[in-house]
């Protein structure tokens, strides 16, 4: 399973990102409870709300919602909780935004947008 940070969820939803060009079709994806809050917050801001939402559920229920059971106290932000369940269940990130997530040791980072 890899991880999708919300600008790769964001790049599906806007059919910016094909995934048939980098999953096999037995390749399990899954994102974090905190992009998934992300997501929810632009989609019910956004012009075109239903249709978001209703495109957004449909992505969400091919993914797995991973959850957030840090260990330890509370993190300085949302990309060091959505880094700490990626390292937490031993999976790649695939972000864009590598400047956040590029100080967090043990995080394997990928890019598809590049």
């Amino acid at each position: 399973m890899k991880i999708l940070d919300t600008d790769h969820c964001i790049a599906i939803l806007r059919k910016q990102l094909d995934l048939r060009e980098h999953v096999s079709g037995d390749e399990e994806l899954g994102t974090t409870a905190i992009s998934v809050a992300e997501l929810m917050h632009g989609a019910q801001r956004s012009q075109h709300r239903d249709d978001n939402l209703a495109r957004l559920e449909v992505l969400l229920s091919a993914m797995i919602v991973l959850p957030l059971e840090a260990k330890g106290g509370p993190l300085d932000n949302l990309d060091l909780q959505i880094a700490s369940i990626a390292i937490e269940n031993d999976l790649p990130l695939l972000t864009n935004n590598t400047r956040h997530f590029k100080r967090v040791s043990g995080l394997h980072l990928l890019n598809w947008l590049k």
